[in-house]
């Protein structure tokens, strides 16, 4: 694994989080960082993205695949509850060390918000 620096970018109608300069591992198309206490996994293959974000509270996965819906799971540890999660990707870019994603989040069949996910990083 190489290390690298890490910056994320999410964006929704309700609020804006930012990740700068942050210290994560590469290997192949994986990376690993934190976002503060959340431990956040994004797989890279051709044409779609996996993303993971779990602490000891949650853990939530989404799938990317250009113009298609996918079904995931969010999943509340300390009450044991599983909400069905379903994304639809508007915009999927994926180039050299950068990722963009711009998705709708439904959640157990409602709209929650859209999204718009972006990813950049660079070796240490």
């Amino acid at each position: 694994m190489s290390k690298i620096i890490v910056n994320h970018k999410v964006i929704s109608n309700q609020e804006k989080s930012l990740l700068t300069d942050k210290i994560g591992l590469i290997k192949d198309n994986l990376i690993h960082y934190h976002d503060d206490d959340v431990y956040v996994l994004v797989k890279i293959l051709k044409g779609k993205v996996l993303l993971t974000r779990e602490n000891n509270e949650f853990k939530i996965s989404l799938n990317f695949d250009k113009s298609k819906a996918s079904v995931t799971e969010y999943v509340i540890k300390n009450l044991g509850k599983t909400l069905e999660l379903k994304t639809i990707t508007k915009e999927l870019i994926i180039k050299d060390n950068y990722v963009h994603v711009s998705y709708d989040l439904f959640i157990n069949g409602s709209f929650s918000d859209s999204f718009i996910y972006e990813l950049e990083w660079r070796c240490l």
